[in-house]
């Protein structure tokens, strides 16, 4: 009997149609590699890769690896600080000290603290979430 051959929807690859299994986690058929996970396990595999061959340039130290990660954890607490409210031009804050959540008007700049700990609110620097 000949195999038709099928392409699986998560990995792109063929496989004899046959041998397609309906997936929980998909919700769809897929072919035997997907089924038992073999292609999740390298598709993980590939990424944990492609992250240690993150090439530095010529001169890069531990100096410059710590003011790059204080960097990314800046941003990172600065998006975590503020995020837009949809629909309007005021923004959800969260409290640095007490994590108290709020909202607060970058144009007008109200509240100036904190309501509930009287914190001073840093400074909304990026337009990104107007």
């Amino acid at each position: 009997m000949n195999d038709v051959p099928a392409l699986c929807r998560v990995c792109n690859k063929y496989a004899p149609a046959d041998k397609f299994r309906l997936h929980t986690t998909y919700r769809q058929m897929v072919c035997p590699n997907c089924y038992s996970g073999r292609t999740k396990r390298a598709q993980e595999e590939e990424k944990k890769q492609v992250h240690k061959e993150k090439v530095m340039p010529p001169g890069w130290d531990k100096d410059d690896e710590y003011l790059a990660q204080a960097q990314l954890r800046k941003k990172e607490e600065q998006r975590s600080q503020f995020s837009k409210i949809p629909g309007t031009d005021r923004v959800q804050c969260t409290c640095a000290s007490c994590k108290y959540q709020f909202k607060y008007d970058p144009f007008k700049k109200m509240p100036i603290n904190c309501p509930y700990c009287g914190t001073e609110i840093p400074k909304l620097k990026t337009f990104s979430l107007l």
